[in-house]
C-alpha cells in the first residue's frame, strides 16, 4: 500500500510540475484549476485505493462488489465535477474548453494508473 501511495504523489507531483510548465510555456492556457485538478485526482484515486484493498482484504465478491460502486461513483462523481464546472463557466467559453481537455487528461493518467495498480496487486495476490 506504501507503494502505491509512494508511486501516487510521483505521478501527482510530475502532472503539477507539467501543469506550471503549461504556465510558463503557454501563459494564455494555464489556468489555476490545473493542479487543482491533479490534487481532486490524486484524492479521489487514493481514497478509491484504500477502499478497494479494505474489500479485497475480506473476500472476493465483497471486492467486486465495492469495486464496481466505487467505480461507477467516482464516475457519477467526475461527470458531477464537470457538469458544475461547465454551466458555471458558460460565458466563458475557451475556460470552459481548457477545463474539459485538462480533466479528460487527468483522467485518462489516473484510470491509467489506478488500472495498472489493480492488476498487480491482483497478480501479487494470486502468487
Amino acid at each position: 500500500m506504501r507503494r502505491f501511495f509512494l508511486s501516487l504523489i510521483i505521478v501527482a507531483l510530475v502532472l503539477t510540475v507539467a501543469s506550471f510548465m503549461v504556465m510558463w510555456i503557454a501563459p494564455a492556457v494555464f489556468h489555476i484549476f490545473m493542479p487543482l485538478l491533479v490534487l481532486y485526482f490524486t484524492v479521489v484515486t487514493g481514497l478509491q485505493h484504500y477502499f478497494s484493498l479494505q474489500a479485497a482484504k475480506k473476500d472476493a465478491r465483497t471486492f467486486i462488489k465495492v469495486f464496481l460502486g466505487l467505480t461507477v461513483g467516482t464516475l457519477f462523481l467526475h461527470l458531477i465535477v464537470l457538469t458544475v464546472y461547465l454551466f458555471t463557466h458558460l460565458g466563458d467559453a475557451l475556460t470552459a474548453k481548457h477545463f474539459l481537455i485538462a480533466f479528460c487528461i487527468g483522467y485518462i493518467v489516473y484510470l491509467v494508473f489506478e488500472t495498472v495498480a489493480l492488476l498487480l496487486l491482483v497478480r501479487q495476490r494470486r502468487q
